[in-house]
């Protein structure tokens, strides 16, 4: 049996090792595609007016790069307690926190989607109810309410209900609220919340 515990822990780091990568490639090319359209547009004569006037990083290329910086400790903490059973009560707790003001924010952005482009009622009171749901998560744990398996298996659910939320708004919408940008790394924490509820 020992010579085979290292190989869930392989699998794993196989598995979250993809997962960074994929959020890197995705980076990269979403950081081309906005660069060349800029560049195709450009008449000659115009080339210096425009460097001069537009800024070298937009502040949705910098948004984009801060998600997925923010992602990093999805794939990261689930793996640390696999190398080290010392690291659990480290570990575990920080990822709950983290992916509670994760959600937090994502609420924030589906609830401003909502308002500024006048979608239905239900949607920006889902986006935020969903949020409050995960984010009680964190107190709840700490007054010894629910337990830590318990408390993945809610964020989990909460992250995967509000991919559900943004499958029914426009496009239009999409774009104010970096629908593209994020939906790997709301998978990817899923996946991550649920390895968790999976090793507690």
């Amino acid at each position: 049996k020992n010579a085979r515990a290292p190989a869930p822990c392989a699998r794993m780091t196989t598995t979250m090792t993809t997962l960074v990568l994929l959020l890197l490639s995705q980076g990269a090319q979403a950081a081309l595609h906005q660069r060349m359209p800029q560049q195709r547009s450009r008449p000659g004569a115009e080339v210096s007016m425009q460097d001069a006037s537009q800024p070298a990083v937009t502040a949705r290329a910098a948004s984009a790069a801060l998600l997925r910086i923010g992602t990093v400790p999805f794939c990261l903490l689930p793996l640390l307690p696999l190398v080290s059973d010392d690291l659990r009560p480290i570990c575990e707790p920080l990822l709950i926190c983290h992916a509670s003001v994760i959600i937090a924010f994502i609420g924030g952005l589906q609830q401003a989607a909502a308002i500024q482009h006048d979608l239905p009622p239900w949607i920006a009171v889902l986006a935020i109810g969903i949020a409050l749901f995960g984010t009680t998560t964190t107190s709840a744990i700490a007054t010894g309410l629910i337990s830590t398996h318990l408390a993945f298996i809610t964020l989990t659910v909460a992250y995967l209900l509000q991919l559900l939320i943004e499958r029914t708004i426009p496009p239009t919408a999409k774009q104010s609220m970096l629908a593209a940008e994020r939906q790997l790394p709301m998978i990817v924490a899923s996946f991550s919340l649920a390895v968790g509820a999976a090793l507690t």
